[in-house]
């Protein structure tokens, strides 16, 4: 078993530093998906996407996009989980729609992970105050300059290394 189908089954047991590089590792080896996916949702207005053990609704308003998820099988989605305002210019859009994915996919794997020999606790939907694509998770809400600093000094994550040559 790889690495990736170890975090698919850890779902709400990764700690922050492997959902973390999970995020990074989903950029780099969704990227030509979710560029897809963004054509998609841009044209369409909504696009329903499965991760994991979940499924993703995004619905496009004007310039602002947002994200509801459930289990597979489930008839009611979660109210919106997160929304960003998006650029007018589709290369800064696509960029930004590609970050909001792959969010969304972890915050989903984070919720419903695919069934393994870790048991599923149900509870409340978990994520993170701040999502990875913002600089205020690298300040931790100090601020975006700060943020902007943090991850200009932030080295390559070993896990993100790991991930990759699983």
């Amino acid at each position: 078993m790889s690495l990736f189908e170890e975090y698919l089954n850890r779902g709400q047991w990764l700690t922050e530093g492997e959902r973390f590089a999970l995020y990074k590792y989903l950029l780099r080896t969704r990227l030509q998906q979710y560029k897809g996916d963004a054509d998609l949702l841009l044209a369409n207005r909504s696009l329903v996407s499965f991760f994991a053990n979940g499924e993703i609704c995004y619905l496009r308003n004007s310039n602002s996009i947002e994200y509801m998820i459930r289990k597979q099988g489930e008839v009611d989605w979660n109210e919106k989980v997160r929304v960003i305002k998006i650029s007018r210019l589709p290369v800064l859009a696509k960029r930004k729609l590609s970050q909001f994915f792959a969010q969304a996919e972890l915050d989903t794997l984070r919720n419903f992970p695919i069934q393994g020999q870790i048991p599923v606790e149900d509870r409340g939907l978990a994520l993170n105050v701040y999502p990875y694509y913002t600089l205020n998770y690298y300040s931790d809400g100090k601020g975006k300059v700060k943020g902007l600093l943090e991850r200009l000094i932030s080295k390559n994550d070993p896990l993100l290394k790991r991930l990759l040559t699983s």
